[in-house]
């Protein structure tokens, strides 16, 4: 049975509907136009918009966790509360741990992927740690920081039954750059991150294989004007895309301007990295035996130190368009269209044949519904 929803400010990838169609059928967008346009049955089914935005359900490559689920030990109650927050896919993201927590990490999430949970898709893993710099651990945990391992990643890969889509790596650390090719022609999408990489190291990368870059700005070597490291090899490289957290701390919003400006839209992916404390009232928690400060939008140690986000996709649309100053058009290419495109799914836009991922989002950038290849995952009890 087809689904018509009707009367929303429908945002295609060409144009912003004022009162538009979206045609579900069979878990796919069957046709997308003005009501005028498109002849919508008496006795449909219809699911009304009326003032309401409707959009391209978000993406988000990097994330650990949300509302006291972890990526790590709860993934499936991660996907669960995701489409609340306008996310229909997603790629649970591991940091530094040892290698049996690794290990038994992925083959937990590689089971729930198996499995298809409710709520949003898992589009794949991110492997975030451990192979990174130990200069630039983050919040990470540095005794587990470790060199690339070949061998350590078939044995993660083939735990995770091929669904480790994206490793951040520091190609500066032996022995990870002569690896890129390999890795590349496995299919894992190699970004550069957590790196002490000079500008001709991250050029090097990038030639070998390097396609994406980890939160720009965060955890890396800083932008010098005699010393661009990775940040200015990724930002000149056109095909390079970075990702940008957009909780409007880890990132100034003048910066991000600057990124896209840089690179343009479709080379930008905006990301949470959000924790599991995102989602959470504003206060002091303790997590892993560490005292952490939430102020609701980001996530500190006591001395200030960033540890990750507390903001999640729908608020880092609201950072895109209003601190940024984007277009809805540029902000939902930079959330949905881009990181769908770096995965090869056909979702991430309102076009005819895609997913039918669908989001209709209220003027406080917060979701009345939520759908998931056609069936909805979530809708607001006030509605």
């Amino acid at each position: 049975m087809k689904t018509f929803i009707v009367q929303g400010q429908v945002y295609t990838p060409g144009e912003v509907i004022a009162d538009g169609v979206v045609v579900v059928e069979d878990g796919r967008i069957a046709a997308v136009g003005p009501r005028a346009a498109v002849a919508v049955p008496p006795d449909a089914r219809r699911i009304d918009a009326a003032g309401q935005r409707v959009i391209p359900g978000l993406i988000d490559l990097h994330i650990h966790g949300l509302l006291e689920s972890s990526a790590r030990s709860d993934v499936a109650g991660l996907a669960e509360a995701l489409p609340r927050c306008a996310v229909t896919g997603f790629l649970p993201t591991l940091g530094s741990s040892s290698p049996e927590d690794t290990l038994q990490a992925v083959r937990d999430i590689a089971a729930a992927i198996q499995t298809r949970q409710p709520g949003a898709r898992m589009l794949g893993i991110h492997l975030e740690g451990p192979y990174v710099s130990p200069r630039r651990p983050g919040a990470m945990e540095p005794f587990f920081v470790r060199p690339f391992s070949w061998e350590e990643f078939q044995l993660l890969q083939e735990a995770a039954q091929g669904h480790i889509r994206l490793l951040t790596i520091a190609p500066e650390v032996p022995p990870a750059r002569q690896h890129i090719p390999q890795l590349v022609a496995q299919g894992v999408i190699v970004a550069i991150g957590h790196s002490d990489a000079t500008y001709e190291e991250a050029l090097e990368a990038i030639r070998l294989g390097v396609s994406h870059a980890t939160h720009i700005f965060n955890a890396t070597r800083p932008f010098h004007h005699r010393e661009p490291g990775a940040i200015g090899a990724v930002l000149l490289h056109p095909g390079v895309t970075a990702q940008v957290i957009g909780d409007g701390e880890h990132v100034h919003p003048a910066a991000i301007a600057l990124i896209v400006r840089a690179k343009g839209a479709q080379g930008v992916v905006l990301v949470s990295d959000a924790m599991p404390l995102a989602g959470l009232p504003a206060g002091e928690y303790v997590s892993r035996g560490k005292r952490l400060l939430s102020n609701g939008r980001a996530i500190r140690l006591p001395e200030g130190q960033l540890v990750g986000s507390a903001t999640l996709l729908n608020g880092g649309l609201r950072t895109l368009v209003e601190q940024v100053g984007l277009s809805w058009t540029e902000a939902l290419t930079i959330a949905a269209a881009v990181p769908a495109r770096l995965l090869g799914l056909p979702t991430g836009r309102l076009a005819p044949g895609l997913d039918a991922d669908i989001v209709i989002l209220n003027d406080d950038y917060q979701p009345r519904l939520t759908m998931v290849q056609g069936q909805v995952v979530y809708q607001a009890h006030n509605q």
